[in-house]
């Protein structure tokens, strides 16, 4: 997959802290000025996960 701003805010922020959503929509508003739906978030999360149980 390829890494850009919103997998590597998923990645930090959800799967390595343990924090929800709404703190990686925080994120991405306050330091890139992304405005991203949660759903989007959740389906990418969804996709991230879904790969790396493929790789495992």
């Amino acid at each position: 997959m390829n890494r850009d701003l919103i997998l590597t805010a998923l990645q930090e922020i959800v799967l390595q802290d343990g924090k929800d959503l709404k703190e990686v929509q925080r994120y991405l508003r306050m330091r890139y000025r992304i405005e991203a739906d949660e759903l989007v978030l959740k389906r990418r999360l969804e996709k991230i996960l879904h790969t790396e149980k493929a790789v495992a």
